[in-house]
């Protein structure tokens, strides 16, 4: 008598995770938690759900100011590496990549140009909520999307950021739109800018989703230079 085979184990979803649980994140915990579930599918699932185009969008505020200059670009929570696939399309340097999550590094870590050529350069688990184990001056340019979308990251955040940038660095910022003004950034941006730190900052607002239902959510790109003060 032969025995019948045991039952596969069932396969085990990926989760399913959206637009309300991203902007749930409340402190760097949660971020580490929801990105070690998210990485593997976050491409698949949420971006290309929602037609997800905010990371070209910075890309393509940072190509539009730079110059040549410009060769050591540090990508600020950079997730699976949305941002530095856009500057590679748009002929721009190679990024270093910065995360709180070393899941999310991986997947950036695997992006590729058109030639075959690894999109980023060093991968960084850090946290802008603490100081990070970078250089000062360390970079000609800083890049970032999403990050400035949660509430746990702040204002603050911005000295580190400016501890690490070269003089004359530019920035090419996205913000959450509604944290612009309601959580200190536009004056933030004002007051530096008053004291000679950064340059008169750039705004746009700029699409973030081709998905219908979020077509018409913007969030904000501020582009300006460090001054080094």
């Amino acid at each position: 008598m032969v025995e019948d085979a045991p039952d596969a184990p069932e396969p085990v979803a990926e989760p399913h995770i959206g637009l309300d649980e991203a902007y749930s994140l409340k402190t760097p915990e949660d971020n580490r938690r929801l990105y070690k579930k998210w990485a593997t599918s976050y491409e698949a699932g949420f971006v290309s759900d929602n037609g997800y185009i905010y990371p070209l969008q910075v890309a393509a505020a940072f190509m539009d100011r730079a110059d040549s200059a410009a060769r050591r670009v540090l990508d600020v929570g950079c997730g699976t590496g949305l941002v530095g696939v856009g500057l590679a399309e748009l002929g721009g340097p190679r990024p270093d990549g910065l995360d709180l999550s070393p899941e999310m590094l991986d997947e950036a870590g695997r992006k590729t140009d058109s030639q075959g050529r690894p999109i980023y350069g060093d991968l960084i688990v850090g946290d802008l909520t603490a100081s990070l184990s970078l250089p000062d001056g360390a970079y000609d340019g800083i890049v970032s999307a999403g990050t400035f979308t949660h509430g746990h990251v702040g204002t603050g955040a911005f000295d580190e950021l400016y501890r690490v940038a070269a003089d004359g660095a530019l920035f090419a910022v996205g913000i959450n739109s509604d944290h612009y003004e309601e959580r200190g950034f536009s004056e933030r941006f004002r007051d530096d800018c008053d004291s000679g730190r950064i340059s008169e900052p750039e705004i746009r607002r700029v699409p973030i989703f081709e998905a219908r239902e979020h077509v018409d959510d913007r969030a904000i790109v501020v582009s300006f230079r460090s001054t080094g003060r």
